[in-house]
């Protein structure tokens, strides 16, 4: 999966690896999952703002809409994030059988779907669809179940990458997307490379880890959001504010009472 030269913000330091971004485990709370990221977001914005002006200083003369969303605050580009959401929740239909099981295009490098099937000539016939398609490596997001031996038998030359994770609706531990990112390796760099990314539905999970992937190969956040429900309009990509965290690289959590209180009440549910 290459990256996406017109996306990426220019003079930006956040595409470092993410063997360099380590995490610093975090309170169990009780404030909802909502307000840890606003409190974190807040907190971090100062310092955020700092950074912005180093970049600005950089690249003064080339004032351009790359140069605008390189020095949005964390606070700023979560909001919009935020939003974007809400707007793509507005339009979004209900899943069908055809909806679900669609193999969708992100961008050449990047496909979103659902999981293989149950019965045997399902998930060949599934399968087979996949290498027409041209998948290099298989991103399996769900923790209750695994096809690897199914892929190893039937397609050995597809790569196979299992990236488990509960679909509990709480936020994303860190070294879930550290552990996809470190197995994917070079992958993400390859321009030859075909990542199919699926969870058991294909709307929460595995859209979640492929926005993380495009937000590392360069993407504006909105715009690998809106990419990918533009491309497959069933998903909702509900850990994709986990995704925008840990991409980052660092997360300050407040107590449950300084989140609460800075909260809005649309962004809690």
């Amino acid at each position: 999966m290459k990256q996406n030269p017109e996306s990426a913000p220019k003079g930006s330091n956040t595409n470092l690896s993410a063997s360099k971004r380590r995490h610093s485990s975090r309170p169990s709370g009780r404030a909802s999952h909502a307000a840890r990221i606003t409190a974190w977001a807040a907190e971090t914005t100062e310092r955020a703002e700092e950074q912005s002006i180093t970049e600005q200083t950089i690249t003064t003369q080339n004032v351009t809409e790359q140069t605008a969303t390189s020095s949005r605050t964390p606070l700023e580009t979560l909001n919009l994030l935020l939003e974007a959401q809400h707007s793509h929740d507005l339009k979004r239909v209900g899943s069908t059988y055809e909806s679900l099981r669609s193999i969708d295009t992100v961008h050449k490098g990047l496909i979103l779907s659902c999981r293989l099937g149950d019965a045997l000539n399902e998930k060949a016939n599934r399968l087979s669809q996949w290498v027409e398609a041209g998948v290099t490596h298989i991103v399996d997001c769900r923790i209750e179940d695994s096809d690897e031996e199914f892929v190893a038998l039937h397609a050995p030359h597809i790569t196979y990458i299992y990236a488990p994770t509960d679909d509990d609706g709480l936020e994303r531990e860190p070294e879930w997307f550290d552990g996809a990112l470190r197995d994917l390796g070079t992958a993400l760099t390859d321009p030859d490379s075909v990542l199919l990314v699926h969870c058991a539905a294909g709307i929460n999970r595995g859209p979640s880890l492929a926005f993380r992937l495009l937000l590392e190969a360069g993407w504006e956040p909105v715009a690998a959001l809106n990419a990918i429900r533009e491309a497959r309009p069933v998903t909702r990509v509900i850990y994709a504010p986990d995704a925008l965290l840990h991409f980052y690289g660092e997360r300050i959590w407040s107590s449950d009472s300084d989140a609460t209180e800075i909260v809005s009440p649309e962004i809690v549910s």
